[in-house]
Parts: structure tokens; C-alpha cells; sequence
């Protein structure tokens, strides 16, 4: 992919196992980490819905990284353009060159 295409800058959400208890037996540990990164994305097109008196929409869109390991896990979520996008899954693209990651965002 061109490098040109990289041209959208996303932030990666992971968040960190816990790793203690704390005194109400609640996990804690670290706060996720947060890496900004250059993207090229791709929307696909969208889903509504109408459950139990509820509208929801689905707004999916591929992310595509240059590739690093660990970069994006299933764990991960994608802040983009005021939304977060909920990663669904992680491909490698040829030979470690790229990652392209499926992700949806609810909306409404």
C-alpha cells in the first residue's frame, strides 16, 4: 500500500491485564495503553437495527497499519474522528507488511 494511504491518525486503546486486588476485590493495575498511529481506513457498509425498542446502528470500517507486532490485539479499541471503534479482527497482510483490522462502532 502506498504510504501516501497512511494519511488518518487513529489512536490504539489496549488495555493492561490486572494485575492486583484492591481493597473491594476490584482489578486494578495499569491504565491501558494508548498509541497514536497513521492509518488508511476503509468504510464497509453499515447495519441498523430495531430490538426491543432500541435503534442501533453499526458503523464497521477496515483499519489498515503498517506492521508491528502487538500493535492492535483483539482486546484493542480504535478512537477515530470522535468515535470508538470496537476491534472485531486482526489479518496480516502479505508478509508482515500490513495489518488490516476490522472494527465497528455503535451508534445511536
Amino acid at each position: 500500500m502506498n504510504a501516501g494511504k497512511f494519511d488518518r491518525l487513529v489512536t490504539i486503546v489496549t488495555p493492561v491485564k490486572p494485575s492486583t486486588k484492591d481493597s473491594w476485590n476490584e482489578a486494578s493495575g495499569p491504565p491501558p495503553t494508548r498509541v497514536q498511529t497513521w492509518a488508511a481506513i476503509k468504510t464497509a457498509p453499515g447495519t441498523e437495527r430495531f430490538q426491543s425498542a432500541e435503534n442501533m446502528a453499526l458503523a464497521p470500517m477496515r483499519f489498515f497499519f503498517r506492521w508491528r507486532e502487538g500493535l492492535v490485539l483483539p482486546t484493542s479499541s480504535i478512537e477515530y474522528d470522535g468515535a470508538t471503534f470496537d476491534v472485531k479482527s486482526v489479518e496480516e497482510v502479505g508478509r508482515r507488511e500490513l495489518l488490516q483490522v476490522g472494527a465497528v462502532a455503535r451508534v445511536g
